[in-house]
């Protein structure tokens, strides 16, 4: 659910796009088309200090959007010079390939696009590893939180303040209301994070996680976000 990038690249900070994120980094998932999935995270992650999340949390609410073409759209507002100055940011993804029995999903895409922000751009893969099994139960899926999708391992490119790094993660269905998310980008200034998705029904999710500086020797983060997904089509079903 991670969501808010004003970019996991620097890590007090915390990442736009929940609903088809890990805790920092992007996946190929997408809104499903004519939906809407709405988050609202904390965009302050240090735990220390005067000015940490429990005492500047920094709200953020976010908005992703389901478009044809295999494209989701996304506007959040967030403070580009924090804790004030808050202002729209955007971002798009685009995935061009579908996950197969053996080829990977691909998705390519911009972040952080907006006054007073550093764009990124990235490109991710995402493997099913009982992608049989899930293939199987696709009948439930009508029934099932777009946040359930078996056990996955992604990784990929970032490119941030004319800088590449490298993302890692995973993500687990534990049952069908818990996963659990762990991820990872390269960089001094970056961090692994590990947390965990409470899936209350198909539309409504709480997510958690802990981030840990990756030249940090101590917790150094910590994200939630509340996350609701609705049908354009019958948008006051709740």
């Amino acid at each position: 659910m991670r969501g808010v990038l004003v970019l996991a690249c620097l890590l007090p900070t915390a990442a736009h796009a929940a609903p088809t994120m890990l805790n920092q980094i992007p996946t190929t998932d997408l809104v499903p088309v004519k939906q809407v999935s709405l988050q609202l995270q904390n965009g302050n992650t240090e735990v220390s200090g005067r000015s940490s999340v429990f005492h500047q949390p920094q709200l953020v609410p976010q908005s992703e959007f389901g478009l044809p073409g295999n494209i989701e759209a996304g506007l959040d507002v967030a403070p580009s010079d924090p804790p004030h100055d808050y202002r729209p940011v955007m971002n798009v993804k685009w995935s061009p390939v579908r996950e197969d029995y053996r080829i990977p999903a691909l998705a390519v895409g911009a972040m952080q696009l907006g006054v007073g922000f550093t764009p990124s751009y990235f490109l991710v893969l995402s493997k099913t590893l009982n992608y049989q099994q899930i293939r199987y139960q696709k009948f439930r899926a009508h029934h099932r939180n777009i946040k359930l999708r078996g056990i996955r391992l992604h990784a990929g490119l970032l490119r941030t303040n004319n800088a590449w790094r490298a993302l890692a993660g995973t993500d687990i269905e534990v049952n069908d209301h818990f996963v659990v998310y762990a991820d990872w980008i390269s960089g001094a200034r970056n961090a692994v994070a590990v947390g965990g998705v409470l899936v209350i029904d198909r539309q409504n999710s709480v997510q958690a996680s802990l981030l840990r500086g990756n030249t940090e020797d101590r917790l150094s983060g910590v994200l939630v976000g509340l996350t609701h997904t609705f049908d354009l089509a019958h948008p006051f079903e709740w």
